[in-house]
Parts: C-alpha cells; structure tokens; sequence
C-alpha cells in the first residue's frame, strides 16, 4: 500500500510581482513541478515553534543553534492519507485550505516524493497534538528537541493529521511529477480553472478525480475523471426560432463541470440557436417529449424525471448550464 500525502492547494489569483499580470500560482507550481516550503513564522498557527527552553545560560550551546535553524528551516505540510481513507474527503481540510472547494488537493506518494525532491530534506515529522506547549530539556535527545520544535501543535489542529517535510532553508523546491499520483478538483473549481491543470499535465502519468456530493447526505464521494464524452441525440424538435434537442448523456462523469464541459463542446456540432436537455436515461424521453403540467403526472413519472433528467443548456444563455434541482 503506497504511504500518501494530500496537499490542498486555494488556487487563489494573485498578481505576479515580476510580470504584474495575473495568475493562479498554485496551478502554475503544479505544472511546473514545484513545492513551496515557507519558514515556520508564515504558516497559519500563531504557536508555530513555540516550546518551553531553559532560561540557563548554560544552555546556549544547543539553544542558540536550534532557533537559528528554526528560523532557516522550510516546512512543507501535508495532511497524511488516515485508515480507511480512500481519496481526500476532510471536509474542514476542503474549506479551511482549498477555497471552499474552489481550488484542488494533490495526492503524492511520499515514499517517492522523498526519493524524487531535488534538495536534502532535513526531517520527516509526524505532528503530534497536545494541550500544551511541550518543554524541551537539555537531556532530549536532537530527534526529539526538532520533532518538539518542529511539531508539535494544540489540540485544535487535530483534524489535520499534519505530516511535515522539514528543509534546512525556505523556499521553492522541485519535485519529479513520478511522486504526483492524482490531482482531485474541489467541487467549485470552475471548470476554466480544472482544464488549465489538465491540459497542463496531459502527458504526465497523473490520474484525474472531481469531488462530487453523494446524495441527500453529508458526504463527499469522488468520481475518475474519463473525458469521455459518448452521448446520441434522441429527440429534435424544429421550431420556427429554435431546436430543441434532447441528448442521452453516456459518460459516468455527471458532475456540473463534466456537464459544462460537454455541453460547450457539443454546441460547436449543432444548430446556433438550440436549446439542450441532457438525460442519463431513456425511461426519462417519453416524459418530457409528451410533456403534461406537474400536477398531471404520476408520482413514478416525477421520480423518474427528477433522477434522470440531467442538465438544460438554451440558446439565449449557451454559456449557462443549468443541473437538474434534484441534483444540486
């Protein structure tokens, strides 16, 4: 079983302070084959580094040496893949570290991202979670003074299960894209954004999920992205300013940005002013082609339609893809 590490990137845009044009630097990090490992004081815990030293000037001969290389190392945090955990499903880890799920979570392998990494990492630490600040005493051994030092973080911060690299200097790193096993995109990555990191990593061995809602429930599901578009157009309909067509949707990606995606796509193929329903299923056709008011239909008809009928697209809005409300 491969030993996992899922980083969760904002994706944010930001302005280049070189170019001054804007971009969306995690994205641009991902495909470039790069990793950012800040100093302790720019991580997002105030008590980073905070421990408990001897006031005894004594000391100073291992004191002194442990803060500077506090102050120079570069961390770089992943929250370890936890038992029975098949894909990055931490809701808090989405919202908290991936703008509310507009930005994606890298999934590496981090027996090979330590083989792979081209500068020398310093430490490979656990975070161990406490109610207070740990005390580092004289007699600790070095392994245990820089995993104290290092990590050691409140109780609040649990939910992380936070597995840290720890360089001897802050920085950029580089990495080879053998140690990158999937990219996961957040629920509200739009799809812009989700085809800058495919396109920017089509011909690397990386495999690609979308988060996605199960159900009526509170639970994350994720789907294996295919690109798979296989679709057949079962009903057209000429109107005197418009074509509607109805389009039985194969693919088993139905998340909104899958569906954006088709929809744009297919668009190109037909007539310019169309409206477009997309179905997964057949049972749904005779309903909407025989259409009746709501109150008219039978409650195996409205279950039907509302599990199988998919997404709307029409022609005054072709940008717009409205899902299916049972479906949202």
């Amino acid at each position: 079983m491969a030993n996992i590490g899922y980083k969760y990137r904002a994706n944010i845009l930001i302005t280049n302070p070189v170019t001054k044009k804007e971009e969306r630097r995690d994205t641009n990090s991902l495909i470039k084959g790069e990793l950012y490992a800040p100093k302790l004081k720019e991580l997002n815990d105030p008590f980073e580094g905070s421990v408990e030293l001897p006031n005894a000037d004594s000391e100073d001969y291992w004191v002194t040496p442990l803060l500077q290389q506090s102050y120079n190392a570069g961390i770089y945090s992943m929250s370890k893949q936890k038992e029975g955990e098949d894909f990055p499903c931490n809701e808090l880890l989405w919202a908290h570290y991936a703008n509310s799920h507009k930005g994606f979570c890298i999934e590496y392998d981090l027996d090979k991202l330590d083989t792979y990494i081209t500068d020398n990492i310093s430490y490979r630490i656990d975070v161990e979670y406490q109610e207070n600040k740990p005390v580092i005493s004289p007699n600790d051994s070095i392994e245990a003074k820089i995993k104290k030092a290092f990590s050691t973080k409140s109780l609040a911060w649990a939910y992380e299960n936070e597995y840290r690299l720890v360089f001897s200097s802050n920085g950029v790193k580089k990495i080879a894209f053998e140690a990158i096993r999937a990219i996961y995109f957040g629920l509200n990555m739009p799809l812009k954004e989700r085809n800058a990191v495919v396109n920017g990593l089509k011909d690397k061995d990386i495999d690609f999920y979308q988060i996605e809602r199960v159900g009526k429930d509170y639970k994350l599901g994720v789907s294996k992205l295919l690109f798979d578009y296989t679709h057949e157009i079962v009903n057209i309909e000429y109107l005197p300013k418009v074509t509607n067509y109805i389009i039985w949707y194969k693919s088993p990606n139905k998340d909104k940005s899958s569906i954006e995606d088709f929809v744009h796509r297919i668009r190109k193929d037909l007539s310019p002013n169309s409206n477009i329903t997309l179905i997964d299923d057949m049972s749904v056709l005779p309903i909407l082609v025989n259409y009746k008011p709501r109150e008219a239909m039978t409650l195996k008809e409205i279950e039907i339609q509302a599990k199988h009928w998919i997404a709307y697209s029409i022609f005054t809005s072709p940008e717009v893809v409205w899902m299916y409300p049972e479906r949202i």
